[in-house]
């Protein structure tokens, strides 16, 4: 490996565990994730019971966010995570034995209990960093991580194009449970501490918890910074666009446009190798304009690019829509969750990443709807045209962001 992009690299030791693990977990993941709601296709759900299926996702796994992120400032970080992912892998393999669409409402809700992890998760990963590095620490995770994206979803295609869409992808699905045990079973062995959690009186009963939890909530978020709000509302309308846009996309490609799923697996691959090229790059960007400017210019990228999509006719303009939206990955994931951990204290970064989750998931809800209602209603891009000046909108926050960061 050349010195120099090794230098560019920063993860600290638990860092690399996560990011290792998390790696491990993505081979089987990349497999099948590309073609979900082609595997929901195949099994005689409508693109209007898709919507439906995956708004119940979101509704659970917002309210699980919320306890997340509770119980990782109350309990710790650690046992949260190795808990709760190991439950998450373990959800893979309950997708091999549906037969039928509407029992897929089953894995669906269990994978949405076990994100309860994710705001434990994030706050660990940031707290790993230093403050100043974080953009690039966040990086360096991403690109570790985003390897297996690089390779996978092609051979998911392949699976699909030997077996079928039903049997191939239910291959895909064990081979993701496989791999998901395996790479938690190490973040179990390995990982350490880095927040202790908060000592308070024994919580007696359920109820008495979720009034706990209302109210510790509802204090973080009337305490949080100017900056952190206005990040929210772009998180909120952002998960607005991509609500709208992502169960419909390989739907739209593949059973629409007749795209075959190789390809597919490609484009899919073009994207994870540009975001993987473009990662330390743009990084150095980041560090050298700032993070506020940095997310504003790359959440620019995100209604360019579905711009490009709606209006790609052949195979150079759909590698050029992933080629950019590799690049916006790149660019964008480092620059909003650094921006989301330096703008939340320490000691409320776990409930601060919750409800970041919390009111995206929300907002997910009805997009997810709408988007089948206006795949169906109105025609195939009829979603992806109305998320561009959804997208264009979410930028409008951004820039009134003034206060200062939190380094904690």
């Amino acid at each position: 490996m050349d010195v120099g992009f090794r230098k560019s690299l920063y993860l600290p030791k638990n860092a690399w565990i996560l990011a290792l693990t998390a790696t491990i977990w993505s081979i089987g993941g990349s497999l099948v994730n590309p073609f979900q709601s082609i595997y929901f296709s195949a099994l005689g759900a409508s693109p209007i019971f898709i919507g439906q299926l995956l708004a119940i996702g979101s509704a659970i796994t917002a309210l699980t966010q919320l306890v997340g992120g509770y119980v990782a400032d109350i309990w710790g970080r650690r046992k949260v995570v190795v808990v709760f992912s190991s439950v998450s892998a373990v959800s893979a393999f309950a997708y091999i034995f549906i037969g039928q669409y509407n029992l897929l409402i089953f894995p669906i809700v269990l994978a949405s209990i076990a994100g309860l992890y994710s705001p434990a998760f994030n706050a660990m990963l940031t707290e790993s960093m230093e403050p100043d590095l974080r953009p690039r620490g966040i990086a360096s995770f991403t690109l570790v991580t985003s390897i297996p994206s690089i390779f996978c979803p092609y051979f998911g295609g392949l699976l699909m194009g030997m077996y079928g869409s039903v049997a191939g992808l239910r291959l895909a699905f064990f081979f993701s449970g496989l791999f998901g045990v395996i790479g938690v079973s190490y973040r179990t062995w390995k990982l350490t501490e880095t927040y202790s959690g908060i000592k308070i009186k024994e919580t007696r009963d359920i109820f008495e918890f979720l009034s706990d939890l209302t109210k510790d909530i509802s204090f973080a978020l009337k305490h949080a910074s100017n900056g952190a709000k206005k990040l929210l509302i772009y998180s909120v309308l952002a998960s607005l666009g991509t609500g709208m846009t992502t169960p419909y996309t390989s739907i739209y490609l593949v059973n629409s446009l007749g795209l075959q799923p190789e390809f597919y697996g490609l484009l899919t691959n073009v994207t994870g190798l540009i975001s993987v090229l473009l990662l330390l790059p743009a990084t150095r960007l980041v560090e050298k304009i700032g993070l506020k400017k940095s997310t504003i210019y790359a959440s620019l990228s995100v209604p360019f690019n579905q711009l490009i999509f709606v209006r790609a006719k052949g195979t150079d303009d759909f590698v050029t829509w992933s080629a950019v939206g590799g690049a916006s990955v790149a660019w964008l994931g480092p620059s909003v969750t650094a921006l989301q951990a330096n703008l939340s204290p320490r000691e409320m970064r776990g409930r601060m990443m919750a409800i970041f989750s919390f009111f995206s998931l929300i907002t997910a809800i009805p997009a997810q709807l709408l988007g089948g209602y206006l795949y169906y209603g109105f025609g195939p891009l009829a979603t992806f045209l109305a998320s561009i000046p959804v997208f264009i909108l979410s930028v409008l926050p951004l820039t009134r962001i003034k206060d200062g960061y939190r380094n904690e």
